[in-house]
């Protein structure tokens, strides 16, 4: 029988058994998946200690964005040159120290800088954790270890919005950064005692430096002109000239992998089934699920006036849910195969957008929660299903950079789907906003100032100058927020088409898993 000729160990040679390697990687994954959310808890207390606007703020999050989405493939591919367990252990190790320098930081400028290589170093350290996973578990186990990190990853993200407000409150907001440490300290400690010191396969190959400038490139000008889209448009000219280097830059990418002789992202990987119609699955649920409960949160901020923790605290069934989903879609894809938890995983996320487009501005939270419990389930069945599809059907010496593109494909689906539904909302917001304010009976010169302001609007954000009379400056609001949620609908049945797409692209997933012949033969074109 055929065999891999890039296989992967089988066991691990470090002094820890699978399941520590597990907590140690999984430590690492937690620390990543707080920072995220506590630092969006944190903002407004950092724009007042700054003294800074909200157009330089926004590059606290998404400096960290760019980095991280900019460098993940490339990440990988450092892993399988120098080693998985070296480049995890880096990446640990310099998320730590950048940020402490991130809390220590006096100026806007210094905390942007901070969180940029911050977000470089989760790029390292998080592909590499999950192809510590692959060598460390047997095959038959492989998809029960990565449902356990999904939803620690879940959970970690869940518990967010609370442990940032608490901290906030009670010790400022320097220390949303300074206790990344402790869980750091833990996990390099852990970590470099468990995990397997295994010789990376292509230590002796070259490192093709062209195909990293122009991947990094092309995702990085693809996510800066998607981060433009919400204030701008995609008509105008800085996600234009974005999209259109991206564009060019991913053409060169191509010609350059088909000539490369040791390729950054062998474009032959996704031949495989289960690569391509995983990653698919990856970039179409987090499209969906992503966007989605951006445009929650702003619902229940903006339009029912939740506190920002409140709202956070609001959207714990998604999150904690995906939880529990995640450990059920491993079962389910253990047991049946990845079309199960998949179609399943994407039907439950469709059932919940469906649900959601018939909330309205008057619907109590009573009303929406029950949603967001599909929503939580689903994507926590497709999530790991699809990792496990990349990761797992991957020839060995490509472990870090299919680890490296499954979280790429969840990120861009994610700040994706928040510009494209973003869109929906404002189109929609644009046609309507005029009658809505007519039949509230809002006058000229406020109706006017607020046609003039849809941008806003489709925030759920209502701006009605100070000193309005409060008669009508609630009948301001109730016609803002009216066309905010026909936005809202229309956005909510877009992305039910997208998941429905992606429902039926799921029935392309292999029964089961690739065999070990259809790998070796797959790896051997990619030399």
């Amino acid at each position: 029988m055929a065999h891999d000729p890039h296989p992967a160990p089988t066991a691990p040679t470090g002094r820890g058994t699978p399941w520590v390697v597990l907590v140690a990687v999984a430590l690492g994954t937690m620390m990543e998946a707080l920072d995220g959310t506590v630092v969006a808890v944190a903002n407004p207390v950092i724009a007042v200690d700054l003294d800074t606007e909200l157009t330089s703020l926004q590059w606290v999050t998404n400096g960290y964005m760019l980095a991280v989405a900019s460098a993940l493939i490339t990440a990988g591919k450092l892993g399988d040159r120098y080693g998985h367990k070296k480049t995890f252990l880096v990446g640990m190790a310099g998320f730590a120290t950048s940020s402490v320098l991130a809390g220590l930081s006096d100026s806007i400028g210094l905390l942007v800088f901070w969180r940029v290589l911050q977000g470089i170093s989760g790029a390292l350290l998080a592909p590499s954790g999950l192809a510590v996973l692959k060598t460390a578990f047997p095959k038959d186990k492989l998809k029960v270890a990565i449902g356990v990190w999904s939803g620690v990853g879940a959970l970690a993200m869940a518990a967010g919005p609370f442990i940032g407000g608490v901290t906030v409150d009670l010790l400022g907001w320097r220390w949303v950064f300074f206790v990344n440490v402790v869980v750091c300290a833990a996990a390099l400690a852990l970590g470099a005692w468990a995990i397997s010191g295994v010789r990376p396969e292509g230590a002796g190959r070259s490192f093709d430096t062209p195909g990293v400038a122009l991947l990094t490139g092309a995702l990085f000008a693809f996510v800066w002109g998607i981060i433009h889209v919400p204030g701008h448009g995609w008509t105008h000219p800085y996600p234009l000239l974005s999209f259109a280097a991206a564009l060019l830059l991913a053409a060169a990418f191509v010609l350059r992998e088909h000539k490369a002789a040791q390729a950054l992202l062998p474009l032959s990987l996704f031949r495989l089934r289960a690569v391509s119609t995983g990653t698919a699955a990856l970039l179409i649920g987090g499209f969906a699920t992503f966007g989605a409960s951006f445009y929650l949160a702003l619902y229940l901020q903006q339009v029912h006036g939740f506190s920002p923790m409140r709202a956070g605290l609001g959207l714990l069934p998604f999150t904690v849910l995906f939880g529990v989903g995640a450990p059920t879609g491993a079962a389910l894809n253990q047991r049946f195969g990845p079309r199960v938890p998949l179609a399943a995983g994407l039907t439950l996320i469709a059932v919940a957008l469906l649900g959601l487009s018939r909330v309205t501005e008057d619907s109590s939270y009573h009303a929406l929660w029950p949603f967001l419990l599909p929503l939580g389930v689903g994507m926590g069945m497709v999530a790991p299903t699809a990792i496990e599809m990349i990761v797992g059907s991957a020839p060995g010496h490509l472990a870090g950079v299919a680890s490296g593109l499954q979280q790429t494909a969840l990120m861009l689906g994610g700040v994706l789907g928040t510009a494209a539904l973003g869109s929906v909302i404002s189109a929609k917001v644009s046609g309507v906003l005029a009658g809505h304010l007519a039949d509230a009976g809002v006058g000229e010169p406020l109706a006017a100032k607020l046609r003039g302001a849809t941008e806003v609007v489709a925030q759920g954000v209502v701006p009605v100058p100070d000193g309005t009379a409060r008669p009508l400056a609630e009948a301001a609001a109730r016609a803002g927020h009216a066309a905010f949620m026909d936005g809202f609908h229309v956005a909510m049945l877009a992305g039910l088409a997208v998941v429905v797409a992606g429902a039926l692209i799921s029935l392309l997933a292999p029964r089961l898993e690739a065999a070990p012949a259809a790998r070796a033969g797959e790896a051997a074109t990619t030399h």
